[in-house]
């Protein structure tokens, strides 16, 4: 490649229109319609999409109908879309120029110029994307989990993976875009210029974002375990902070196979591969920072609540015969008994009128779950002697007075 700039313009043109890579003994190129995958590369992007655009929606209907408020990580969020959707569109000029899993001697060699050309853009794309989705996370993480007015471990460290974040957000774009002089040279080989070895900053992204990842995801699990409520409820609030698991996985495999991508040959082969494993790393990120608005959305539309009396009511059917064989038992043991079980749906609830303890709490009426204040209470308690020096209870005296 490095001698095709010096070469005449003819030998140029019989190179470019020859195949991208020697083929094996006994094959021969089909450069008119080369074997492919596209059905599945076109399955999985449409999938991730799909996923990215409900998890917007979850996100955006939760903001702006139920809490009617957006914050600065709601507008990051929002333009991460943007930038993803501009992701999307490369890897669907890549199946309809390249193709999928295609074989780098069905190419010509001036094919090689428009893969490089959509892997370029669609890589400065991801390298911006990743980074500022990521930070609205974590930006949410303090605003959620962090009590006003509190500096706290979790929050230095969060703000810690926020500054890193926004290092790489600079960093590895300036460094792919610089990666050739002049800057065309990226895609175009027949250009004279130098280059780096863009590999090496390829393969250096996808491991920082798989560390990130893995650091998120442990984060904040003391903070949700140390909450004060019920046992399944922060198992609920746990199982959704750790749909990071997902993004780990889907960097785990875009990191193996980056580094296969810049260690072998048949790098077009390999290409759809790393482009499959970096939209699943970005559909997490979407799936990451939208769905935990969705028990919101649930209780609110009454969906939790109507899921729920369907459970207790197929339950209910399945326990008549029981209920039935010890109902005669059960009334004859405890005859007055008449308490009824209700859930946290079964009362109706109104607002508490302001007050000096509730005043300040939050700002308005419609609030986002998170923790707003703490508040540590002390108990003493005192007891007092009479004159034999005998210890005198809270009900000691007025039993005295009312003793004939």
């Amino acid at each position: 490649m490095d001698l095709i700039p010096l070469l005449p313009k003819e030998q140029q043109e019989a190179l470019l229109n020859g195949p991208a890579l020697a083929p094996p003994d006994g094959v021969t190129p089909q450069f008119d319609n080369p074997p492919n995958n596209n059905g599945l590369g076109y399955a999985v992007l449409t999938l991730c999409t799909a996923i990215a655009t409900i998890c917007l929606l979850i996100r955006g209907y939760a903001k702006i109908v139920l809490y009617g408020k957006v914050n600065i990580e709601d507008c990051m969020i929002f333009v991460t879309y943007g930038i993803f959707l501009g992701w999307i569109t490369f890897t669907y000029l890549f199946a309809a120029n390249i193709g999928y899993f295609v074989h780098q001697w069905d190419l010509r060699l001036r094919d090689m110029i428009t893969l490089a050309f959509y892997a370029h853009y669609a890589g400065v794309l991801y390298s911006i994307g990743l980074p500022l989705i990521k930070m609205a996370i974590l930006k949410e993480w303090v605003r959620l989990l962090v009590p006003r007015g509190t500096r706290n471990a979790f929050m230095w460290c969060c703000y810690a993976l926020m500054a890193m974040q926004s290092m790489v957000l600079i960093a590895f774009p300036f460094a792919l875009c610089f990666v050739c002089i002049p800057y065309e040279k990226i895609w175009d080989f027949t250009l004279p210029g130098k280059c780096i070895v863009k590999g090496d900053v390829e393969v250096a992204a996808a491991a920082v974002h798989l560390t990130s990842d893995v650091l998120m995801l442990i984060l904040p699990q003391k903070v949700i375990w140390s909450l004060q409520m019920s046992l399944r409820n922060r198992f609920g609030v746990s199982v959704f902070f750790s749909l990071g698991l997902l993004a780990c996985i889907s960097a785990a495999f875009r990191l193996s196979v980056t580094l296969s991508y810049t260690s072998v040959v048949d790098v077009s082969y390999v290409g759809g591969s790393v482009l499959f494993w970096a939209t699943a790393e970005l559909t997490c990120g979407f799936i990451v920072a939208c769905l935990p608005s969705m028990p919101k959305i649930l209780k609110e539309t009454g969906a939790l609540a109507a899921m729920k009396k369907g459970l207790k009511s197929v339950v209910g059917l399945k326990n008549t015969t029981l209920k039935s064989n010890t109902k005669g038992t059960t009334a004859s043991s405890n005859p007055t008994s008449t308490y009824r079980k209700i859930d946290e749906f079964g009362v109706p609830m109104k607002d508490l009128q302001a007050s000096e303890s509730t005043e300040q709490l939050r700002d308005d009426d419609k609030h986002e779950a998170g923790i707003v204040r703490t508040t540590r209470v002390t108990v003493e308690q005192e007891y007092a002697s009479d004159a034999q020096g005998k210890v005198l209870g809270h009900n000691d005296y007025w039993r005295d007075q009312n003793r004939v």
